[in-house]
């Protein structure tokens, strides 16, 4: 069983995935993808059907989004197969016991089905009718899939992270992959030395420093909830690929993330971490490390992104109010139709109106406004408010440190990216499915604790006798009287 892999036997598993992968993908990237399906079993032995079939949705994703063409080619219609089977296999299971759940949760799932449903409906005004209509079947599919695993699977908070844990294992393995294809195939010594960003298996560096800032919290949860050290192998890669990606959101958002969970944690632990911070610096500085570090050519590429720019959105505050003009003149109410930003470019150069000369939006939260207008402002916001409950509200130990953590990354990601309603990718799947496990699990406010108690006490069984409290009476001649008769007795 998966869970029950060592570190060795994890180690061993994906030494021969990278080998087997690396060595076909040059000749034939198609083969390579196969091996890599034909040897998910030996990473999910033991496991159940259903949760089989969710590591294979994952690695469909993740092929689908990669710079292969047969891969992507060949996984685009499959995943959104496999995303079906899992929603009617979860429909087919025998459910649990009837639980309540919290009214956030309600408002969140209330929330995604009521964008799904948008999406679906825009290809009524939709640019592009023929694109808008599939994606917002896709966009209905993901809806289905995180309501059916609030209220069917994931009451079990075991089976919840078991869920989530194979989702991590499938996104480590993909880093794994992303490291052997790039030693084989040459782009990874350029990009260790600082001359290049690394993107792996994926489509871009962005949408690898996506993935990788996701997969390390994922793993950080799953460590926290089980103990075994063995979880913290996937991280390795993941943290390293970060780097290399040199996704300045990626890399700023998880470090916020971070010290957001120590944030919630109190003092203490802040304290305990700048004590580490300034151990560390000392001891390189003592060791005469600091100058090594500081002059690798690797690190002044990073530092470069951040310091070597006039602008270090590259460009994208052009993009945003090229977005918000476009999207404000023309359609405030409807906007273009859900998945129409990657055709308005191109729609500009045939209508004298429309005066967009921007590819990408580089901002969810822009893009939706553009392509759904304000009608989905609200649901947007319920969205939000909903993942903030989440990231305020839940108590930061064990492994909802890590989802804590997994969220405020996501939400800051996507202030520069366009992926939270993207379903082609493992995006968005990963980071609502991370919101909805938070939210489904949140302690029970003190207003409905009280409402609890209450009503446990207006409903007691007949004929049991009411238990009054006296309450001492503050007057002294009283409390004399009470006094005398106890001496008396």
């Amino acid at each position: 069983m998966v869970n029950r892999m060592g570190p060795v036997g994890l180690l061993v598993g994906a030494a021969g995935l990278v080998a087997a992968t690396t060595v076909l993908a040059v000749e034939d990237p198609l083969i390579a993808g196969v091996a890599v399906l034909a040897l998910l079993p030996v990473f999910t032995r033991g496991v159940d059907g259903w949760r089989w079939l969710l590591a294979l949705t994952m690695a469909l994703l993740i092929c689908a989004s990669s710079n292969i063409v047969s891969l992507a080619d060949g996984s685009f219609h499959w995943r959104f197969v496999a995303i079906g089977a899992l929603i009617i296999w979860g429909l087919c299971l025998p459910s649990g016991p009837k639980t309540s759940i919290d009214p956030w949760t309600r408002v969140f799932l209330a929330a995604l089905w009521a964008i799904a449903g948008l999406a679906t409906l825009s290809v009524t005004w939709s640019v592009v009718p023929m694109e808008t209509l599939p994606r917002g079947v896709a966009l209905l599919l993901l809806a289905a899939l995180v309501h059916l695993v609030v209220r069917r699977r994931w009451p079990d908070r075991d089976v919840m992270m078991a869920d989530l844990r194979i989702i991590y294992v499938v996104l480590a393995l993909s880093t794994v992959v992303s490291l052997g294809y790039g030693l084989i195939g040459g782009t990874l010594g350029p990009a260790i030395s600082g001359s290049t960003r690394f993107e792996g298996v994926y489509n871009n560096p962005n949408m690898l420093g996506m993935v990788c800032a996701l997969t390390v919290p994922l793993g950080w949860a799953a460590y926290r909830h089980s103990g075994r050290r063995g979880d913290l192998l996937g991280i390795l890669p993941a943290a390293g690929l970060l780097v290399l990606s040199q996704s300045r959101t990626g890399l700023i958002a998880v470090l916020v993330g971070a010290l957001w969970v120590v944030l919630r944690h109190g003092l203490g632990p802040l304290l305990r971490l700048a004590a580490v911070a300034a151990g560390a610096l000392l001891t390189a500085y003592l060791f005469n490390l600091l100058p090594a570090v500081a002059g690798a050519v690797w690190i002044q590429q990073v530092a470069g992104r951040f310091t070597g720019q006039d602008d270090l959105s590259s460009g994208r505050t052009g993009m945003w109010q090229a977005t918000i003009d476009l999207w404000w003149q023309n359609r405030p109410a409807l906007g273009f139709g859900y998945a129409s930003r990657n055709h308005l470019s191109e729609l500009a150069r045939y209508d004298e109106l429309l005066d967009f000369g921007v590819g990408v939006v580089h901002n969810s939260y822009l893009q939706l406004l553009l392509e759904l207008g304000l009608a989905a402002a609200v649901p947007l916001v319920l969205l939000l408010l909903a993942a903030g409950k989440a990231a305020l509200r839940a108590p930061v130990s064990r492994a909802n440190s890590g989802l804590v953590w997994l969220i405020v990354t996501g939400l800051l990601i996507q202030l520069t990216e366009s992926a939270i309603f993207g379903t082609g990718q493992t995006y968005p799947y990963v980071f609502w499915l991370a919101v909805a496990a938070v939210l489904l699990h949140l302690p029970a406010d003190r207003a409905a604790r009280t409402r609890r108690l209450q009503d446990s006490r207006s409903h007691k069984p007949a004929g049991q006798p009411e238990l009054l409290r006296l309450r001492p009476s503050s007057s002294p001649r009283a409390t004399k009287a009470l006094t005398r008769s106890r001496q008396a007795r």
